[in-house]
Formats: structure tokens, sequence, C-alpha cells
């Protein structure tokens, strides 16, 4: 097949704009349904849509599932959207993100309903390593591909003359929230005053952020987000076993990254090149760091390691090997 036609439905964390536009450099003309078209959009002040604006939506979704030969769908619910009778039927591959099989899969009330949704794909890939177990189990052979960055969207680092820590993560139970809010207050005592920690006023322990003493500032835009992650002298992840794409664009930044808990090894299978230990020892790096983030920087090669292991380009090739080899067995059925 010369042209294989393959519509990206829905997304998360921009992996599929990503692998899109990845294939778009290679040549490729894939298409690309963002979240705000696959699902209705419902107006402020309601809690539905309208039959309307349902009736749009399929419609719309009806026309690109019609003209693509394959699709690759991004988070187990959005199988949801391709069930209606107007919906044609096309061989589909499913992108796992994280909560969709970390917990609702998990979930009694809901795992029937999830499985159903990854027993009617074609191949079934997933994101991050701790969901490994749990992948492999609802889909033998499930295999893992790492979330991605553009790495021509990130900015320049320019750490700002009134040095700052970025917290990168929201502030939430699911992110290692009491662990984060002790650092944060362990920071807090062993930093000069004139250096801010600042975070994102984004969870339920925002408020308890800010009263461990980081300056919160407004969820923002992406492109300003980035420019924020770019001004920091160093930044903090989430207290996980996994980072997640805020992080991997502060590292690919070259902003020198901490984080508390034992990390899993990246795509390559080394040690993730960030600063990890105890909370004492991790305050002790960031101080450290704090002194000069140029050097730091350059010692994990953190920014290198970024654009070699989590940009989309390579995974191109991949996806169309698998693409193709389930078409033509559609084919030939």
């Amino acid at each position: 097949m010369s042209t294989l036609r393959v519509l990206h439905l829905n997304d998360c964390a921009f992996v599929g704009q990503n692998l899109v536009e990845a294939a778009g450099r290679a040549g490729h003309r894939w298409d690309y349904l963002d979240p705000q078209h696959t699902f209705p959009r419902v107006a402020a002040g309601a809690t539905s849509p309208t039959r309307i604006e349902n009736v749009r939506t399929l419609a719309r979704l009806a026309t690109r599932v019609r003209r693509a030969d394959v699709l690759h769908v991004h988070f187990a619910t959005t199988v949801r959207r391709l069930r209606p009778s107007v919906i044609p039927d096309r061989p589909y591959f499913l992108h796992l993100h994280g909560t969709d099989i970390r917990s609702l899969w998990a979930a009694p009330e809901t795992h029937d309903d999830i499985q159903r949704c990854i027993d009617g794909a074609s191949h079934v890939y997933y994101s991050t390593p701790d969901n490994r177990e749990n992948a492999e189990k609802a889909f033998p052979g499930a295999e893992y591909m790492p979330i991605f960055v553009d790495a021509n969207s990130l900015p320049r680092w320019e750490p700002a003359p009134k040095r700052y820590v970025a917290f990168t993560s929201r502030w939430e139970g699911v992110k290692g929230l009491d662990d984060m809010l002790a650092l944060a207050r362990r920071l807090r005592a062993a930093l000069p005053a004139d250096v801010e920690l600042q975070g994102l006023d984004w969870g339920p322990g925002a408020d308890a952020a800010r009263a461990a003493g980081v300056q919160l500032v407004p969820k923002m835009a992406h492109g300003e987000f980035l420019g924020w992650l770019a001004g920091a002298s160093t930044a903090v992840g989430q207290a996980t076993s996994i980072l997640a794409v805020s992080e991997i664009e502060a590292m690919g930044i070259g902003v020198p990254l901490a984080a508390l808990a034992e990390h899993l090894p990246g795509p390559d299978g080394a040690p993730l090149p960030i600063r990890m230990g105890a909370p004492g020892a991790l305050v002790e790096a960031i101080v450290s760091d704090l002194a000069d983030p140029i050097a730091a920087s350059l010692e994990l090669g953190s920014r290198a390691w970024v654009l070699r292991e989590h940009t989309a380009d390579r995974q191109v090739p991949r996806l169309l090997t698998a693409y193709r080899s389930v078409v033509a067995g559609a084919g030939s059925n």
C-alpha cells in the first residue's frame, strides 16, 4: 500500500499530535482529531452537550473515520466514540495513557467496559513503564511507547535573575503529594530567602503547597508553561516512580530535575539523568545545583537524553510497519 490513511483520534499529553507531526516530517500525511473535536462541546453552565452538538460531533467523527484505513485511538474510553452505528468500522490501535489502565481498568465497576475497549484493538501501546503489568495482563503483547516532547517547541533555557525552583506537577495524591509537600518545607528552610519555590495553582493540595512556602502561579497555556519552566534554575518533579510530560519538558529544556522516590529506568534501560535520593540528600543536591545550574545541567546531560529517548520521529517507522500489517490482514479477510 503506497499511501496509508491513518487517523489519530483524541490525545493525551500531545502524544498523538507529536506522532502526526513526526510522520509529516517523514513525508506521511496522517490525520488528527484533537480532544476538542473528538467529543461534543458542553456549553458553559451546562452539564451535558445539546442534541445538535452530539449530532454535529458524530457527523464529524464519521467523516474522518470513513477517510481512514486504520485508527490510532488515545485513551481507552475514547473507543466508546466508535460504537454508534453511524461510525464506519475500522481496525484500531489503542494507546493507554495512564488513568485508563492504572485506575479504570483496575476498578471493578469500570473494568469490564475498559477490557472490552482493549479487546477490540488490533494492538495496544502503553505510555509509562509503571503500567506494564496491567497493560500486559489486559492485552498480552502490549508494547511500551514513551511519552514525547516536541523538541522544536522547547524554549531556550534562560534562568531568571531572581532564582526560583519550579515544582512541575499538580498537587495531588497520585503525584506523591505528601512527599512533595515535605520536600517543599525542607527546601524552604534550607534555601536563602531570595530563592523562590514556585508551583502551579492546580490540584486539591494547592493550598497546602502555599502553606509549605510555595508561591503558586496560575495554570497557563502550554507555551506559557514552557516559558515558566525555562526561567527556572532547577526543577522538582512528582514523587512517584515515573516521569510525566512536564518533567521531561523541563529536562529537554536543560533544567536540572530532582525527584523523590526511586524511579523506573528510562526507555534505554539506564537510570534516569535526574537527582534522586532520600529527602535530606535531595535537598543538598538541589542547593548545590542552584549554585551553578549550568554545570549541573551539563553533568546530568538530560537535554541530550530527552532528544534521544523522548521524541516521536523514531517511532514512525515502527508504527507504519504495524499499521500496514493490520490493514493488509484486514484486506485479505
